[in-house]
């Protein structure tokens, strides 16, 4: 006989926004259950390896995705307890000035930025 539980808050994912969400909700009261697509990232020396970990995509999905068109991407993403938060590193890119910039897409219209560039 299966057990059947009721939940408040079903949280999907821990990464930033989840964990965050989660983390915050913790002291009300409710009953939250956090899902997560993977395991626990193993604990092993490649961890601390960013040659392993960012070039060689040592802990990335082996999945392959296929645009309308059928041409492969090969998404750099992460199915782990902590999702891709847990190997961000906050390393991020330099925005550009066009980055800041309303930007035309084929489905709408993305605002431009509070700030501009300049303003940074």
């Amino acid at each position: 006989m299966a057990v059947v539980q009721h939940f408040d808050v079903i949280v999907i994912g821990t990464g930033a926004g989840g964990g965050t969400l989660a983390h915050r909700l913790a002291p009300s009261g409710k009953r939250i259950l956090l899902l997560e697509r993977g395991d626990y990232v193993p604990r092993e020396k490649d961890n601390w390896s960013t040659k392993a970990v960012n070039l060689e995509g040592k802990y990335n999905t082996k999945e392959v995705w296929r645009d309308a068109e059928g041409r492969e991407l090969h998404p750099h993403t992460n199915y782990w307890v902590g999702g891709n938060t847990k190997f961000y590193g906050a390393a991020l890119f330099r925005l550009r000035r066009e980055d800041f910039r309303e930007i035309k897409h084929w489905d709408g219209l993305s605002p431009a930025w509070p700030i501009s560039y300049e303003d940074l």
